[in-house]
C-alpha cells in the first residue's frame, strides 16, 4: 500500500513539475512574444534621424562648398591673375609711350623747325633732277666735254631709260610736300662714252662732269695706257638721272650755237660726199659760173 501511495506521489510530483515546465516554456514565449511586440512598436527617433541627415547633409555642403572652391581658383583666381599681369605688361609699355610722347612734346617746336629744314631741304635736292634725260642731253655732255678737253670719240651708245625708285603719292601726302599731284619716279639713263684722251683731259672730264647742272653719276672709268703715244683708251659709263612727278617740263639742250652740217659735233674732219660725176662736172661748171659773175662785178 505503502510502495502504491509513493508512485501515486511520484506521478503528481512529475505531472506538477510537467505542468510548471509547460508553464514556464509559455511564459517564456509569451514573454519574447511581447518583447517583439514592443520592439515592434518602439517609435522613431526623430532627433537620432534629423541629426543622421544633418551630418549627411553638412558634409555633401562641405564637399559641393571644396569643389566650388576649386572652379573659383581655377576658372576665376587664375583667369584674374593672368588678366591682372597681362594688364600690368600693358600698363608698363603705355606708361612708356607715354614718357615718349611726353619727350616729343616737351620738344614740338625744336621738331617743327627741324621738318621745315628738311622740307626744304628735300625741295633743294628735287630741283637739281630735270623732269627727263633723253638722248640730247647725252650728245650734249660729249659736246662740252669736248670744248674743254682734248678728247675724241669713237662710239656713244645709249641704253633705255630705267625707273630706279618710286614714292608713293600717299608718302608725299603725309610729308606734306606741296608741288606733288602724283607719285614720285626716279629714273636713268646710262650713256656710254668710248673714246681717247690723255690723263689730265680725262680729269678735267670728271671735274666738268660733277660741275654739270644735270643729276649725272659715274657708274664706271675704264681707260688703258697706250704705250705708244701715251694716250688713253677706254670708256666712261655715265647715268643721267631723272625725276617725273615734280611738275617740271622737259627742257631740250640749246645747240643752237654749234656747227652743223659738213662739220659734225664732234669736231672731226669734214665729210665728204661722193657724188656722180655728172653732178661734180654741174657743180664745177656752176662754181665757174659764178667766178666769172664775181670778177665781171670787180
Amino acid at each position: 500500500m505503502n510502495l502504491r501511495k509513493k508512485e501515486k506521489t511520484t506521478d503528481l510530483a512529475q505531472t506538477e513539475f510537467d505542468k510548471n515546465e509547460l508553464a514556464g516554456q509559455d511564459g517564456n514565449t509569451a514573454i519574447a512574444i511581447e518583447e517583439k511586440k514592443k520592439k515592434k512598436k518602439k517609435p522613431l527617433n526623430v532627433k537620432a534621424l534629423k541629426k543622421y541627415f544633418n551630418q549627411k547633409t553638412f558634409l555633401g555642403i562641405g564637399l559641393a562648398g571644396i569643389l566650388l572652391l576649386v572652379i573659383v581658383y581655377v576658372f576665376v583666381y587664375l583667369d584674374y591673375s593672368q588678366r591682372t599681369e597681362e594688364l600690368q605688361a600693358s600698363n608698363a609699355e603705355l606708361k612708356k609711350t607715354v614718357n615718349e610722347l611726353q619727350i616729343y612734346y616737351d620738344n614740338m617746336d625744336q621738331y617743327k623747325k627741324e621738318i621745315e629744314d628738311i622740307r626744304t631741304n628735300i625741295q633743294d635736292i628735287m630741283a637739281e633732277y630735270p623732269a627727263d634725260a633723253r638722248e640730247e642731253d647725252i650728245i650734249m655732255l660729249a659736246v662740252e666735254l669736248q670744248e674743254k678737253n682734248a678728247i675724241a670719240y669713237d662710239a656713244i651708245n645709249m641704253e633705255e631709260t630705267e625707273g630706279v625708285y618710286t614714292v608713293p603719292y600717299d608718302s608725299i601726302k603725309l610729308a606734306a610736300l606741296e608741288g606733288y599731284d602724283r607719285d614720285l619716279i626716279f629714273a636713268r639713263k646710262l650713256g656710254t662714252y668710248a673714246s681717247i684722251t690723255t690723263y689730265e683731259n680725262l680729269k678735267g672730264c670728271v671735274e666738268q662732269i660733277f660741275a654739270s647742272p644735270n643729276r649725272i653719276g659715274i657708274k664706271e672709268i675704264v681707260y688703258v695706257k697706250n704705250d705708244e703715244d701715251g694716250t688713253l683708251e677706254g670708256n666712261m659709263d655715265l647715268y643721267f638721272y631723272s625725276a617725273a612727278g615734280t611738275g617740271k617740263e622737259y627742257v631740250a639742250p640749246d645747240i643752237a650755237e654749234y656747227l652743223a652740217g659738213t662739220s659734225d659735233l664732234f669736231k672731226s674732219d669734214k665729210v665728204t660726199v661722193n657724188k656722180p660725176a655728172g653732178d661734180s662736172e654741174d657743180a664745177e661748171e656752176g662754181g665757174n659760173g659764178e667766178n666769172e659773175e664775181e670778177n665781171a662785178e670787180e
